[in-house]
This record gives structure tokens, sequence and C-alpha cells, in this order.
């Protein structure tokens, strides 16, 4: 038997701009994916026969990856699907971990580079911020720039991407979660279309770059005032490209009115959840839940992916 896990993570700053070459500041979280695998009569994910519609990044993993017997497949989960939590990411990364550990190929390193090509290849696009995140942990800044420092560089179709470790202290986060499902592809292609067309829109991604950097500064020197002004801002783009909804502005809105020090929306948008950085955890997760949302208080995973056997 040979079981891994993977962290949750959410975006600090910069999702949407990542998309675009600019880079995205990333926290690894303590609400994980476990993923348990040992031989059986044939493929099955929880009692069920593996199939593309319900087990579609497990399924296209052991499909790419595993050339021996079938395999009863169980899963764990802490993570809430379509949240913009990384859920699809943690259970890839899992996935292919579990698997190169049954190879005697595990590293970090290759667990990060399989995981987003899956991830990649069932959505057609996107970029190695999540599963990244999700393999080393703690937190990271992707950027397609190459400086000292880097864990790893991984290659798409001509592009670049360095992965680079990021200290940061055991912060607790509050995210509110909105409920409604946030359809990635979706969201990119709609903002992507304003990108398109806009020259506005695309000076907006490259201020949203800015803000990734100047939130690194922030965070690096523990001032955490500075880093929520820099959430508040990035979420005002967030909201001119479209990438927003009702819901998340409601529970952003909640969450400074109760004192957060910034709040924004994490992921794809649209739905899924928010994240608010404050002192007064308990009391900014009272004011979600009364303004709809459901709350939950997350510190940082200093551990990214684990596996055993």
């Amino acid at each position: 038997m040979t079981v891994a896990s993977a962290p949750g993570k959410i975006i600090l700053l910069g999702e949407h701009g990542v998309v675009y070459g600019e880079p995205c500041l990333s926290v690894a979280i303590d609400v994980r994916v476990g993923i348990e695998m040992e031989n059986g009569e044939e493929f099955t994910v929880n009692g069920r026969k593996m199939d593309s519609r319900r087990h579609t990044y497990i399924k296209h993993t052991v499909e790419k990856l595993w050339k021996g017997e079938p395999l009863e497949i169980t899963t764990f989960s802490k993570i809430p699907s379509a949240s913009g939590l990384g859920s699809s990411a943690a259970v890839t990364v899992a996935t292919v971990a579990c698997l190169l550990k049954m190879n005697d190929t595990f590293t970090l390193e290759e667990t990060a580079k399989k995981s987003f090509e899956i991830e990649y290849e069932v959505q057609g696009g996107g970029s190695p911020n999540d599963t990244s995140a999700c393999t080393y942990g703690s937190a990271i800044l992707l950027s397609n720039e190459e400086k000292d420092g880097f864990v790893w560089k991984i290659s798409q179709q001509e592009k670049n991407w360095f992965v680079y470790p990021i200290d940061i202290p055991d912060i607790k986060l509050v995210i509110g979660m909105t409920g409604i499902k946030s359809k990635t592809k979706k969201q990119v292609e709609k903002v992507r279309k304003f990108v398109k067309y806009s020259s506005f829109a695309r000076e907006l991604t490259e201020e949203m770059g800015s803000l990734v950097l100047e939130g690194e500064r922030a965070l690096k020197k523990r001032d955490f005032t500075r880093l929520g002004e820099i959430m508040n801002e990035d979420q005002k783009i967030l909201h001119t490209l479209g990438a927003s909804s009702l819901e998340l502005e409601k529970l952003i809105s909640s969450a400074l009115k109760a004192g957060a020090y910034g709040a924004k929306l994490t992921g794809a948008g649209g739905g899924g959840s928010m994240i608010a950085l404050t002192d007064e955890h308990e009391k900014t997760a009272m004011a979600i839940e009364k303004a709809g949302g459901r709350a939950m208080v997350v510190s940082i995973s200093h551990e990214g992916v684990k596996v055993w056997d």
C-alpha cells in the first residue's frame, strides 16, 4: 500500500495575471487531500470503477504514469471542491506522488513537473502555480524571470516558469466560501477576452505583477498592514477585470468592516472563496458567516506533499 497527502493552496496575490506572464504569490494551507493505493482486481476509486467523468485527474494520471496491475484507489479530502483552494491540484499532486513512489522515481521536482503536465492536458492550458504550491508547501513565488534561488524550472510550449521558495511566518488566514462553484476555465476565458481587446486590461495585469512583488517584500518584512493594503488594491483590479462577483464582494466587505488588514478573492473567482488577512480571526469569521458565507480559519502548511509505503 502507498499513501500520499498534499495540502490545498490559496493565492495571496496574482491570480489571472499569472496567465499573462506576471508573477504569482501563493501559500499552502493546512487542509489536505489523501490518496491511498493498493493492488486490486480492477481500477477503482472509492469502490467505483474508475472513469474519466468522476475521476478526471486521477484517471488521466494513472494512464500517463502507471503500467502495472490494476489499482484500488481511495481518496480523502478536507478541501471543498471548486472553491479556489486547490482541490484538483492537491488530488493530482497526491496521485502523482503515489505513482512515482511506486515507480521508485519520487522527488518533489518530478512530482511538480508531472502534476503540471496532467493539469495542463486536462484543462487545456494554465500555469504550474497551483501544483507547485501543493507540492512544495509553505509559500512560493512563481515567476517567468530566472534569478538565483529557484527550486525548479518548468517549461511548456516555449514558456518557462521558475518556482522560488518564500519564507513565511506561522500566520493564520480566514477563508470565506460563497458556496458557488468556481469554474476556472470559464473565468479565465472571460478575463482573456477583456485582456485581448483592451490595452487598459493589459495594463491592469502588469500592475498586478508589480503588486505581487511589492507584496512579497511586505511579507518578508512582516508588514501585514502593507500586505493587507496590497491585497485590497489587487482585489480592485480583479473586480475591474470581471473576476469577482456580488457574493464575493459581500464577504470581502464584511471582513474589512470586521477589521481585516486586507481581503480579496482567491483563485479564478466568479464564486469560490475569498481570503482575509487579520489578527481578529474569530471576529472576521463570524462576520463572514453573518454575511452568508461559510468561514474557515487556516494555518500555513509548511509541509508540501508527503508520501510513504
